[in-house]
């Protein structure tokens, strides 16, 4: 089980990698028991959270789903990555991994991820 979830860790920062050069940083990652791991990247410059979270082992839903966050003072934005995959055409027939939020965050959603724009 050890092994499993340093794999888990290892293959989501590995696609995830992108952020760093986007100035984010591994603000936390957790380990379960009885589920997948989840990584936190945060970019303090402009207060936004992209967190890959990881569900419970077996579970009948997908293994891990992936959130784009962002906090102000009074409200909290949030942008599930799977919900805009499955509004488009392109992206709702894939598989949902880690690799295919990965590329999807990679060419539709960069401005978001740099501050530019939010949803």
């Amino acid at each position: 089980m050890k092994e499993l979830q340093i794999e888990n860790i290892s293959w989501i920062l590995n696609h995830f990698y992108f952020l760093i050069y986007e100035h984010y940083s591994v603000k936390d990652i957790t380990i379960g028991l009885r589920s997948y791991p989840s990584v936190v990247f945060k970019n303090h410059q402009f207060g936004i959270d992209v967190n890959i979270c990881g569900s419970d082992l077996g579970c009948e839903c997908n293994d891990y789903e992936v959130y784009i966050i962002k906090k102000r003072l009074f409200s909290t934005h949030i942008i599930s990555v799977s919900k805009l995959m499955d509004k488009n055409e392109q992206w709702m027939e894939k598989e949902k991994n880690i690799s295919s939020y990965s590329n999807f965050i990679q060419q539709n959603l960069m401005p978001v991820i740099r501050g530019e724009k939010w949803g």
